[in-house]
């Protein structure tokens, strides 16, 4: 490709409007000593970053920013946490989650692993930090962005955390009920 070309894609790349995206964390590691009676192993493993989903509602992003908080309550989870008018983001910050959220266990949300009989979302104490973040799509369509990250712990033993991956099953969830009913 000749050089002259180049030059001038850059810069038109770096000038191009970016999409507003939900800020997300950086990559975490964590290390585990195994003990074992022939000696013990450390293993590190870095966990990626958050589950970030993102759909389309057919409704303004003012209609489904004043929505929002409803919607957080309605699924029983603990918003208001994170509130960023300006951004429209809305969210809650690290929150013990209960066994149940919306009448489901915990699995049907995430993936934490499993133990010999639960999953490990329905049998551990569960963190969750979960950002919503609303952009206009266009005049009676709205963006939304949510961005998820948990880990869960054993209750009732000495244990490490583990990361949890989502199902999308909360994040469509919430996508359906900012979408307006037909009329």
């Amino acid at each position: 490709m000749n050089r002259s070309i180049i030059l001038p894609l850059a810069l038109l790349c770096a000038c191009a409007p970016q999409a507003s995206q939900v800020p997300v964390g950086p990559e975490r590691m964590s290390t585990v000593i195994i003990e074992t009676p022939g000696g013990s192993a450390e293993v590190r493993m870095v966990a990626g970053r958050p589950h970030t989903h993102s759909s389309v509602v057919l409704a303004p992003v003012e209609q489904a920013w004043a929505a929002l908080p409803g919607v957080y309550e309605g699924l029983g989870l603990p918003g208001a946490g994170i509130v960023d008018e300006g951004q429209r983001r809305f969210g809650m910050g690290p929150a013990t989650m209960p066994r149940r959220v919306n009448g489901e266990r915990l699995a049907r949300f995430l993936d934490c692993g499993h133990t010999v009989s639960l999953p490990n979302a329905d049998a551990y104490a569960v963190t969750l930090t979960m950002i919503t973040q609303l952009n206009a799509e266009a005049p009676a369509a709205t963006r939304v962005q949510t961005v998820l990250e948990a880990t869960a712990r054993p209750r009732d033993t000495a244990g490490n955390d583990v990361t949890c991956t989502s199902t999308g099953h909360l994040e469509r969830l919430i996508a359906s009920r900012l979408q307006p009913a037909p009329r």
